[in-house]
C-alpha cells in the first residue's frame, strides 16, 4: 500500500508541471461603456491666395501698394557728413564785378548755374520739411550761431552738441583747455544771407543731408587767456568787423533732426589771422646742490674791486 504512493504523486507532480509550462487561455467579459465628449474643431488646410511671393509682389503693385524690401543689414547711424558737399567760394573782396566785364559776365554765369542747383535743393528739403522757408532761415541760424559760440564762455559742452555737429565740435573745442575764452556779439552790419543751398545722400539714396551756407557780416569781440591769466589773443574791449560764411546741416530724413552748425568757409584771400601769444618759462641757471639761486644773483651784482 505503501509502495504504489509515491508513484501516484511522481505522476500527478508530472502532470502539474506539465500543465504549468502551458499559456493559460483566461476569457473575460469585456464591457464597452460610451463617454460623450464635445466635438472636436479641425482647422481647415490653408490654401496660400498667391503661390510665390513674386506673384503677391505683382499684385501689391497693381493695387498701388509697394512694400518695401526688408534689409538684415545692421543699421548704422550717422549723424552728420564728413565734409561740406559744395562748398561755396565767394569772390574776392565779397564785391560784385561789373557784368560788362568778361570776369563779369563769367561770375554772373557760375552764380546762375549755383541758383539753379539751390532752388532745385531747396524743393528737396521741402519735401522732408514742409514748414522750411528761406525768408526765414537767416535769423534762426543767426541765432544758432550766437547761442553755441556763448556755450563756449560757460563751457557748456552738452548744450553745444545740439548746435554743433561731430565735425564742427572738435574744431570748436580744439585746444581751449585750461583756457578762458570771453566772446560776445555786438551787432549785424547786414542782415544775414542764404548764399546757397545743396542736398546729398550718403550711402543710399533714402539717407538724405541737406546743407546752407548764410553769410554772416556782425561786429564781434573776442578774448583768449591762458590759465595764468594771460592775454593770449584779441581783446575784449576792442570789436572787430567779422564777414564769415557758416554752414549749417540737417540730417533730412530723421525725424528728429535739427539744423546745427557744420563748418565755416575760409576764402583763400581772407587776410591773415593774428598770431597767438603763448606764455613760455625761461629757465634759469643750472644750480649745483649746495649752491642757491639768489646767492648767485647778490654775487652778481656785487661791485668788483680792480
Amino acid at each position: 500500500m505503501a509502495a504504489p504512493m509515491p508513484r501516484g504523486l511522481f505522476c500527478l507532480s508530472r502532470a502539474l508541471g506539465w500543465c504549468s509550462q502551458q499559456p493559460l487561455l483566461v476569457r473575460q467579459s469585456i464591457a464597452v461603456v460610451p463617454v460623450r465628449t464635445k466635438k472636436r474643431f479641425t482647422p481647415p488646410t490653408y490654401e496660400p491666395k498667391y503661390k510665390s511671393e513674386k506673384e503677391f509682389i505683382k499684385h501689391a503693385r497693381k493695387a498701388g501698394v509697394v512694400i518695401p524690401p526688408e534689409r538684415l543689414e545692421r543699421p548704422i547711424h550717422l549723424a552728420c557728413t564728413a565734409d561740406i558737399f559744395d562748398a561755396y567760394v565767394p569772390p574776392e573782396g565779397d564785391a560784385r564785378m561789373s557784368s560788362i566785364s568778361k570776369e563779369g559776365l563769367i561770375q554772373r554765369a557760375e552764380r546762375l548755374k549755383k541758383n539753379v542747383a539751390s532752388q532745385v535743393s531747396i524743393r528737396k528739403i521741402k519735401e522732408y520739411d514742409s514748414n522750411f522757408k528761406v525768408k526765414d532761415f537767416p535769423e534762426k541760424a543767426k541765432d544758432i550761431f550766437i547761442e553755441a559760440h556763448l556755450c563756449l564762455n560757460n563751457s557748456d559742452y552738452d548744450r553745444l552738441h545740439t548746435l554743433a555737429t561731430e565735425n564742427c565740435f572738435p574744431d570748436m573745442v580744439w585746444d581751449i583747455q585750461y583756457k578762458t575764452v570771453r566772446w560776445s556779439f555786438q551787432e549785424s552790419l547786414e542782415p544775414p544771407q542764404v548764399v546757397q543751398v545743396r542736398c546729398s545722400s550718403m550711402l543710399n539714396q533714402g539717407n538724405v543731408y541737406g546743407q546752407i551756407t548764410v553769410r554772416m557780416h556782425t561786429r564781434q569781440t573776442l578774448a583768449i587767456y591762458d590759465r595764468f591769466g594771460r592775454l593770449m589773443y584779441g581783446q575784449e574791449g576792442v570789436p572787430k568787423d567779422v564777414l564769415e560764411y557758416v554752414v549749417f546741416e540737417k540730417h533730412l530724413t530723421d525725424p528728429y533732426g535739427s539744423w546745427r552748425m557744420h563748418g565755416k568757409i575760409v576764402p583763400p584771400w581772407a587776410p591773415p589771422k593774428q598770431p597767438i601769444l603763448k606764455t613760455v618759462m625761461i629757465p634759469g641757471p643750472q644750480l649745483k646742490p649746495w649752491e642757491d639761486y639768489e646767492e648767485l644773483q647778490g654775487e652778481a651784482h656785487k661791485p668788483q674791486l680792480a
